[in-house]
């Protein structure tokens, strides 16, 4: 039998882990219905780059997302359905 297979034909995938995250999870709300989870996270080269991003997302979020999800809630009809 012969290998059909090449050296072109095979990718290889290296993993480093360099960095800096900072991450926040946001719980809003009690009850099953009325709760909003959510995650922003921000990378970067260095712990300054990483903060940046994580300001950047955090203002994003509250400028265009809190409000939003604020402002979704469920109806008496909705109260049965899964």
């Amino acid at each position: 039998m012969t290998d059909d297979t090449t050296a072109d034909d095979i990718e290889r995938v290296e993993r480093t882990d360099i960095g800096a995250s900072i991450e926040a999870r946001l719980k809003r709300g009690t009850g099953t219905r009325d709760e909003d989870n959510i995650t922003i996270k921000g990378k970067g080269d260095s712990a300054a780059d990483a903060l940046e991003e994580f300001e950047m997302l955090l203002a994003k979020y509250e400028a265009a997302y809190s409000d939003r999800l604020r402002a979704i809630q469920p109806s008496q009809d909705d109260e049965g359905e899964l």
